[in-house]
């Protein structure tokens, strides 16, 4: 399960985190905005399963931004946080179902009881949904001959745009089922399974060819190279730039 912060202070965004009790609730990956656009593509990217915003940004409120991102995703929770006692603002939030909104400064008990109430229905409804769609899958074996197929996939095309509920759509499985299913066959997530088959491919034409960088994040479908530059970083340890001078630096010295 992943969470994501967004507010455009970066120190109101610490201090919210500091708040969570993280260890309790077990997210697999923390995740963080500091703008409305950057709230958008963070989210699109990593499909979070809670989600604890501010309303009020430079740029507008996320009011908005919150509606869309539910028509996308209904299973994702919203959180809002707000210095303004604003009834327009709460009737907006309760379009997208957000589980909570709470008036800053946000007292601590009360944003880790609505982050528990998130996680308690977020699980609710992946259970009931797995326990709904296992019937559907006539044995294990054939899930996980579909999960090996959707690996493949991914290998020969990474640059294509994959998402769990498209995937899932594809195979006639629930996305929980799915979600489950993949990290039980290829021992990661959907979305980290991605990010190193990408990351792989980059190596490789870091190595092999010349290509600049911003170029290389473009063919594995990473059209911002700061964002490409830090999941680089994430799998490798190094910058895509250190990882081709270390590797070539290593070549020369072994001739």
């Amino acid at each position: 399960m992943k969470l994501l912060v967004a507010d455009d202070e970066r120190w109101i965004r610490k201090g919210i985190l500091k708040m969570i009790d993280l260890a309790s609730f077990g997210f697999e990956e923390v995740l963080e905005a500091q703008s409305l656009e950057e709230y958008e593509k963070v989210f699109l990217e990593h499909c979070p399963e809670i989600v604890v915003s501010d309303v009020r940004f430079p740029t507008g409120t996320s009011c908005e931004l919150c509606q869309k991102l539910y028509r996308i995703n209904p299973k994702t929770k919203f959180i809002m946080l707000s210095g303004y006692n604003d009834f327009e603002f709460v009737k907006a939030a309760l379009g997208y179902k957000a589980v909570d909104y709470l008036l800053k400064p946000v007292d601590r008990q009360e944003l880790n009881d609505a982050i528990r109430r998130a996680v308690q229905e977020s699980i609710a409804r992946e259970q009931a949904e797995e326990r709904q769609a296992r019937p559907d899958d006539t044995t294990a074996k054939n899930g996980e001959q579909v999960i090996r197929t959707v690996m493949e996939q991914i290998q020969k095309n990474c640059a294509r745009k994959f998402t769990l509920s498209d995937l899932a759509k594809e195979y006639h499985i629930s996305e929980a089922y799915f979600s489950s299913l993949f990290a039980k066959t290829a021992g990661v997530s959907l979305m980290n399974y991605i990010m190193e088959v990408r990351v792989e491919k980059a190596i490789g034409l870091l190595l092999q060819t010349d290509q600049k960088i911003n170029d290389i994040a473009v063919s594995v479908s990473y059209e911002d190279t700061r964002y490409f530059a830090k999941v680089f970083k994430k799998i490798t340890g190094e910058s895509p730039s250190e990882y081709r001078i270390r590797q070539r630096q290593d070549l020369e010295n072994e001739e």
